[in-house]
């Protein structure tokens, strides 16, 4: 047999539910959690540029790199490890916190091109070439 699982609640907040009133959740507040942007965060690194530059025409996120380079740079960081690769791209892709604006259309174009590619080139998920192939 499985174990209940619960949560603990205050009496007013239990009785509020069972008189029918939701509980009220505050959305949480991310401004104290973002930091200042640094150079870095502005400027595409020359590893990113030469990851950038060895992609296939209709895979480069080019515009995302231009607008957001902080996510280029880590993108060609995590190019050396594809499964970690792929799940930046899918928390990039799908908001898991909830009321995100998510980015413009033409940036989520093409992260979804960079996944398929990148999904494409994974054994396992797809892909019928090995990882090594493609990044050596």
């Amino acid at each position: 047999m499985e174990p209940l699982s619960f949560e603990f609640v205050t009496v007013e907040e239990a009785k509020k539910v069972l008189d029918g009133a939701p509980p009220v959740h505050a959305e949480p507040d991310w401004s104290g959690v973002r930091r200042t942007p640094s150079p870095q965060d502005t400027l595409l690194s020359d590893v990113a540029m030469r990851w950038l530059a060895s992609m296939p025409a209709e895979a480069r996120p080019v515009e995302l790199c231009r607008r957001y380079a902080r996510i280029g740079n880590q993108l060609a960081v995590l190019s050396a490890n594809p499964a970690a690769l792929h799940a930046f791209l899918v928390a990039l892709l799908i908001d898991k916190r909830g009321g995100r604006q998510g980015f413009p259309d033409g940036i989520a174009f093409e992260l979804s091109r960079l996944h398929e590619y990148v999904v494409g080139l994974l054994p396992g998920l797809g892909g019928q070439q090995g990882w090594s192939e493609v990044v050596d």
